[in-house]
């Protein structure tokens, strides 16, 4: 792994693990610290190793570590008995002789350790609580992406049936646990508790082995999960492709140049960060918002305030709608990983595809308005922002994770924090 993409990811990891996830991207292989795994990709290859190792350590349990049981039977049929030592077992015949009536069977039953089936139940119940916490904050996550992923474009309808994909991966991960649970409900017939006791002895067959190598991954998940997965995929693990994680780095840095100029986000921003939406901020009285990934249309008005004005559908990486003079007014940044002359100065087709469903006015008269600004960030080694265009319309906010320096980012943003409070304060209003 080259030293960019290093830089990213251990940025991005010291920000929220979650955003290398591919998401609703493409992914790459690379060859990772053990912490470089997302915590749901973590979760969910756990669960997938701990409810298929079950079956095999419920069999491995019935056939090589069972007890044996000696029960004694009387029975009337001598075959593989021998005699009672009861006296009420004998009668006498007609010449009264004492003869067996019952003789005595001894009968060797396997019977069941029951500790460690309890242990591996609290196993099975530690994975359910953490789905549970993982479902909770992921399903919020998925529910508000998808209400940005509106379109009738191919992309759009392949970004839901992503975010879908994700919402079912976590309904399978739940009846894949309830199945095992199930399973070892059936095996007992009987109902027990869970143990979080180490049973003892432990069990010696092959599959039982295995859990133990691998139970402080599933007991302490915080810490040790990361590092299973990454054992588990012999030391290659997937993350999103280098373009989308600078976008999120940029994403990132873009968060926090907001909050060091005093602007507070009440919400978790990894949600949107990580599979779009919107991030609320919010300085004094005054709200602005950070659209990450937002997805215009034609025919569909946005909730920003904003709609597509040529093309069938546009979404810049980031835009950030503030309080204006006619209603809402928006800052455009679209990261790239290219220095590239034209690409980077392509951006500004913002400028045009993009406009308010509100009218302004000049003069008394109704006028479009567009984005006020549409600029990219790329990773250049230079000091300061680059314009394009004499009025600073466009431009080039440098942002290099191994030259990184917030200068430019920081005069960048406060360009929109003056505007914002500005306006904001003069309205009497929030974006």
């Amino acid at each position: 792994m080259n030293h960019f993409i290093q830089q990213l990811v251990d940025d991005l990891k010291e920000f929220s693990v979650e955003l290398l996830d591919p998401g609703l991207h493409t992914g790459q292989q690379i060859s990772a610290g053990l912490g470089t795994v997302a915590s749901t990709a973590a979760l969910l290859k756990s669960i997938d190793f701990l409810t298929g190792l079950v079956p095999k350590l419920v069999s491995e349990l019935q056939t090589t570590d069972t007890t044996r049981k000696v029960t004694v039977h009387y029975t009337p049929v001598p075959k593989y008995g021998t005699f009672s030592p009861r006296a009420s077992d004998y009668q006498q015949d007609t010449q009264k002789r004492l003869l067996p009536s019952r003789w005595l069977t001894t009968l060797s039953i396997a019977e069941m350790d029951m500790r460690p089936l309890r242990w591996l139940l609290y196993l099975l119940e530690l994975q359910q609580s953490a789905l549970k916490n993982l479902e909770t904050r992921t399903t919020k996550y998925i529910e508000n992406s998808l209400l940005t992923q509106k379109g009738d474009s191919a992309y759009a309808q392949n970004d839901r049936a992503t975010l879908l994909n994700m919402r079912s991966r976590l309904t399978d991960a739940e009846v894949k646990l309830n199945s095992a649970r199930t399973l070892l409900l059936r095996t007992v017939q009987i109902r027990f508790m869970p143990s979080p006791n180490l049973p003892s002895p432990y069990p010696r067959s092959a599959s039982w082995l295995y859990l133990r190598r691998y139970a402080q991954q599933l007991l302490h998940p915080s810490e040790f999960l990361p590092g299973f997965l990454y054992n588990l995929l012999n030391g290659m693990v997937e993350v999103a492709d280098t373009p989308y994680l600078y976008q999120r780095w940029c994403g990132v840095k873009l968060l926090q140049t907001f909050e060091t100029l005093g602007w507070r986000c009440y919400d978790d921003p990894i949600g949107a960060l990580f599979l779009g939406g919107e991030i609320r901020l919010t300085k004094a009285d005054v709200s602005i918002s950070l659209w990450v990934e937002p997805r215009f249309t034609k025919r569909m008005p946005h909730r920003s305030g904003f709609i597509c004005r040529t093309s069938a559908e546009t979404h810049p990486d980031y835009m950030i709608v503030t309080p204006g003079p006619s209603g809402v007014d928006a800052f455009i940044l679209d990261p790239t990983t290219t220095t590239n002359n034209e690409i980077r100065h392509g951006k500004s087709r913002y400028l045009n595809t993009v406009e308010a469903t509100g009218m302004g006015k000049v003069a008394g008269n109704p006028v479009v308005r567009n984005p006020l600004r549409a600029w990219c960030a790329a990773p250049m080694h230079i000091p300061h922002c680059e314009l394009d265009d004499p009025e600073g319309r466009t431009g080039t906010v440098p942002m290099h994770p191994l030259d990184w320096s917030e200068a430019p980012l920081k005069s960048w943003v406060k360009d929109i924090n003056d505007y914002a409070i500005a306006w904001g304060r003069l309205n009497g209003l929030s974006a």
